[in-house]
C-alpha cells in the first residue's frame, strides 16, 4: 500500500433543505475530519445547483468541492464517513494528476 501523499478532490452533493448554518456545520465536519487526519484542505461551496436527474427525490443539491492531501487510507476512511451520512446525496473522489 502506498503511504505517499497525493492530491485528491472530492465533490459531494448535500441535501438542499439545509439552512446556511447546517450546511456550514456539515462542511466543517468533513474539513475537520481531514485536518485531524493530518491533511491540508481547501473547500469551495459551489452553492445550490439543479441536478441533471433526480437523486433520492431531489432535483436540486448543494455542491461542495474539497481539495485535500492524503493517501489510500485517508480516502477509505473519508468514504466510509460519507457513505454513512444520509444527508449526502452523492459523492465522487478523484486523484488530481501532476502536470
Amino acid at each position: 500500500m502506498k503511504t505517499e501523499l497525493e492530491l485528491y478532490e472530492i465533490l459531494y452533493l448535500i441535501n438542499p433543505n439545509f439552512t446556511e448554518q447546517e450546511l456550514e456545520e456539515k462542511i466543517e465536519y468533513y474539513q475537520n475530519f481531514l485536518i485531524a487526519s493530518g491533511s491540508q484542505v481547501v473547500v469551495q461551496n459551489r452553492g445550490k445547483r439543479n441536478l441533471s436527474y433526480t437523486i433520492k427525490g431531489f432535483d436540486v443539491a448543494n455542491y461542495i468541492q474539497m481539495m485535500y492531501v492524503g493517501n489510500e487510507q485517508l480516502i477509505k476512511a473519508l468514504n466510509v464517513q460519507i457513505n454513512r451520512d444520509e444527508t449526502v446525496l452523492r459523492h465522487l473522489t478523484t486523484k488530481v494528476n501532476k502536470f
